[in-house]
């Protein structure tokens, strides 16, 4: 992979770690924007302040006190090619001198979409939005008018944006959601219509047999299944061996357009997604984080007959949809994920299973009961009994308080980590063996110290 290490002047020994200026910028920016900040994604679980980042290369992010870390959150997903990478770096800075947006058709888009279907040769049409929100939202209605149905079916835990139809059931705690053979739709948000929960209906992942008892009453209402194909927001959870399948068979049987949300793991756990990785294509799917590398771009593709209702029925756009700096940036991106025979995804799975193996082994040797799981470029860790989970009920039976301040201390030892164990855990090309082996004793050294201020 190509180098990203620091140069003299961007290294420096660790001094002592305090926060002090993050904790006030935090308080003056709170009497400007609601919750400090315009995502609650960036301050949320972080006790009591989050901390301001104002630079990064690479693996690794400063702070605006000057502390270093190895970045373990990598912007929730993006950054698949680390921080700020020269040759991304050097397209955006072309197509800035060449203007920024001109509300007109643009040749990247079609040199991205060319490569695009490199990575993903089974889809027939891509087309390009701003954000996961926009493409999960375009591709639900999108089925709904291919279809001619209107309800919408989700799974708990499942998160798929921030609209309305998307944010509920998010989170789904039992005591409040029912059976999990007929979960109970949930909202996760304040402000949704009562007229909008009555069009979702939600069921338990990994289980086929509660989906096929849920179709069987409602299937000819329902017109798109979407999902996670890896749970990756609350905690990453795989599917069972042939679960995909089976929902790709049910889909097919009761004319149900399925949906696999790869905004998280495209580009991420294999060239071609999980699709490719489980060998199941869905008819719509939706693309963003690591598409782009940090810039603002997510896609939709699929089947052509129903990427073709789009401007033959069903509206579609908005003034910042595929800008040019995003294009160039994503082009760029994708360009080096495909070198030398896609060798970024031969490096992401060894780093991947390197991180795996080592938070195991820290588990093991201090008598901590740890719970891994991980695909290629993800993967995430709990403090937890159980030894597999399959779905959202179990992914939260673990020592959330544990967790929280194991990640405190880490922190202090220049390991950037979301203090919140549902979220995933993100590799990049640009971390190192050395970023690994860092991460395994940090924890190793922080779950001590843990413990002995339990005793």
């Amino acid at each position: 992979m190509e180098s990203t290490n620091l140069n003299e002047s961007e290294s420096h020994s660790r001094k002592e770690w305090h926060s002090d200026k993050s904790e006030r910028l935090f308080e003056r920016q709170k009497k400007l924007i609601p919750s400090g900040s315009s995502s609650l994604m960036r301050t949320s679980s972080w006790e009591p302040y989050p901390l301001f980042i104002n630079r990064g290369k690479g693996s690794k992010i400063w702070d605006i006190d000057g502390n270093q870390y190895i970045d373990f959150l990598m912007a929730f997903g993006p950054l698949i090619n680390g921080h700020s990478h020269p040759k991304i770096n050097n397209a955006v800075k072309k197509q800035i001198r060449d203007g920024y947006l001109f509300g007109a058709p643009n040749e990247l888009e079609y040199k991205l979409a060319k490569m695009f279907m490199k990575f993903v040769p089974n889809q027939d049409r891509v087309i390009f939005s701003l954000s996961g929100s926009d493409a999960t939202f375009n591709a639900i209605r999108l089925a709904r008018a291919a279809t001619g149905k209107d309800v919408l079916l989700k799974f708990e835990g499942h998160y798929h944006g921030l609209h309305d139809y998307a944010a509920i059931s998010v989170e789904s705690p039992p005591v409040v959601s029912g059976l999990k053979r007929f979960p109970r739709p949930l909202a996760y948000t304040a402000g949704i219509p009562a007229e909008v929960m009555d069009t979702v209906v939600v069921a338990n992942w990994n289980d086929p047999e509660s989906l096929e008892r849920i179709l069987k009453i409602r299937g000819n209402e329902i017109a798109a299944i979407i999902m996670e194909p890896i749970m990756a927001n609350s905690s990453v959870v795989l599917p069972d061996d042939d679960y995909l399948k089976a929902v790709r068979e049910l889909a097919d049987e009761y004319n149900i357009v399925f949906i696999m949300d790869e905004v998280i793991t495209g580009f991420r756990v294999s060239e071609g997604g999980a699709q490719k990785l489980y060998n199941v294509k869905p008819d719509i799917s939706t693309w963003a984080k690591a598409l782009g590398n940090g810039l603002t771009i997510s896609a939709i593709s699929g089947k052509a007959e129903y990427l073709d209702l789009i401007g033959n029925g069903v509206a579609y756009g908005g003034t910042y949809f595929a800008s040019p700096i995003s294009l160039a940036g994503a082009l760029e991106n994708l360009r080096i994920l495909s070198a030398n025979d896609f060798e970024a995804y031969r490096h992401l799975k060894r780093i991947t299973r390197k991180l795996a193996k080592g938070i195991e082994e820290v588990g093991d040797e201090l008598n901590e009961d740890m719970l891994v799981n991980w695909e290629t470029g993800l993967l995430s860790f709990a403090f937890s009994e159980l030894r597999k989970v399959k779905n959202y009920r179990e992914s939260i039976q673990s020592d959330w308080e544990k967790y929280q301040a194991v990640q405190k201390i880490m922190l202090k030892k220049g390991i950037y980590l979301h203090p919140d164990a549902f979220e995933r855990i993100p590799l990049s090309t640009a971390h190192s063996e050395e970023d690994i082996e860092a991460f395994i004793n940090a924890l190793r050294d922080s779950v001590k110290e843990y413990k002995e201020t339990e005793e």
